[in-house]
C-alpha cells in the first residue's frame, strides 16, 4: 500500500527513506533485517569485536546516587570490564579507567557528529562510543549505530543476541541501550550499577533530580524487563547491584551485592 505521508515528508524536507522514522504509525513497515530502513554504512570496528568476550563479565555505570555508597568497592573495577555513560568524569570520585565511555542520545553531539559536549566526554577512558542514528566522527569516537526512536528495546527486543546486528533500539536509559552492545561483544554476565531510576539526582549531585517523566521512567522500567527477559531465554545473565535500585526494586531484575560479587 502507498504510504500517504510520502508526499508530506518530502514537503517538510525529509529524504523518502525517512518518512517512516517520522511517522511512528508506519513502524510496522521497518525491519531489523533491513537496519530498520536506515540504510546504515556499519563501521568495520563492530565485526570486529563480535563475541570477542565471550563467557566473560562487564560491569555498565549510571550515574544514580546510590553509587556515593558503594565507593569504597569502586576500585576493584579496575580489573574489570566497565561500561560508563553520559556525564559520569563529571563525578571526581571514579577511582578507575573505564573500558568503554559512552553517549546514546543527540543532546552531546554537536555540529552533527563532528564534536562532543565537553561535559559528555572521557578522554581517558579505553574506548569512547557515541550511539547515534547519524554518523559520528569526532576525534577519538567510535560510532554505532541507533535506531530511530520509533524502534524501542520493550517493543523489539535487544540486539546483540545473534550473530548479526541493527542498529540498537532505544532502552530510554544509556545504561541499558548500551548493554545490546556489551550483549554483542559476548559477554555471559552484565551487573548494572548505579541505575538508580529516580528522581533523586546524580552522584555529583544528589539534590537535583533527573528522570522527572513518569512516562520516561515507564518506558525504562518496560525495556528493562524486556531485556532480562530476552537475556535469561539466550542464557545470559542480567543483575543490578543499585541499592534501593527500582529495576531490582519492582522485580524487574533481580539485585546482586556488590560485595558479593567482587569477592565471589
Amino acid at each position: 500500500m502507498k504510504n500517504p505521508y510520502r508526499k508530506m515528508a518530502l514537503q517538510i524536507g525529509l529524504k523518502e527513506d525517512y518518512g517512516v522514522r517520522a511517522f511512528p504509525t508506519f513502524t510496522s513497515q521497518s525491519k531489523p533485517e533491513n537496519d530498520w530502513n536506515m540504510e546504515i554504512d556499519w563501521p568495520d570496528w563492530v565485526s570486529d569485536v563480535h563475541n570477542q568476550n565471550q563467557e566473560e563479565r562487564c560491569f555498565i555505570f549510571g550515574t544514580g546516587p546510590s553509587l556515593t555508597t558503594q565507593i569504597d568497592l569502586l576500585p576493584k573495577m579496575a580489573d574489570e570490564y566497565t561500561f560508563t555513560c553520559n556525564r559520569m568524569r563529571q563525578w571526581g570520585d571514579v577511582p578507575f579507567r573505564p573500558y568503554i565511555h559512552c553517549i546514546t542520545e543527540p543532546g552531546p553531539i554537536q555540529s552533527w557528529g563532528y564534536g562532543i559536549n565537553p561535559l559528555y566526554d572521557y578522554p581517558e577512558a579505553q574506548n569512547r562510543v557515541a550511539c547515534m542514528w547519524w554518523p559520528v566522527v569526532a576525534p577519538g569516537w567510535l560510532w554505532l549505530p541507533k535506531a530511530n526512536d520509533d524502534i524501542q528495546l520493550r517493543w523489539w527486543g535487544p540486539q546483540g543476541l545473534d550473530n548479526r546486528l541493527s542498529p540498537l533500539p532505544s532502552a530510554w536509559a544509556s545504561p541499558l541501550t548500551i548493554a545490546q552492545l556489551a550483549l554483542w561483544m559476548g559477554f555471559k554476565k552484565i551487573y548494572l550499577l548505579g541505575v538508580d531510576t529516580t528522581q533523586q539526582g546524580q552522584a555529583w549531585d544528589v539534590e537535583k533530580g533527573r528522570t522527572k517523566k513518569p512516562r520516561n521512567i515507564r518506558s525504562i522500567l518496560e525495556s528493562a524487563d524486556r531485556l532480562h527477559r530476552d537475556m535469561r531465554r539466550a542464557g545470559r545473565e542480567l543483575w543490578d547491584c543499585t541499592p534501593g535500585g527500582k529495576l531490582n526494586g519492582d522485580g524487574l531484575i533481580p539485585y546482586a551485592d556488590l560485595k558479593e560479587v567482587l569477592n565471589g
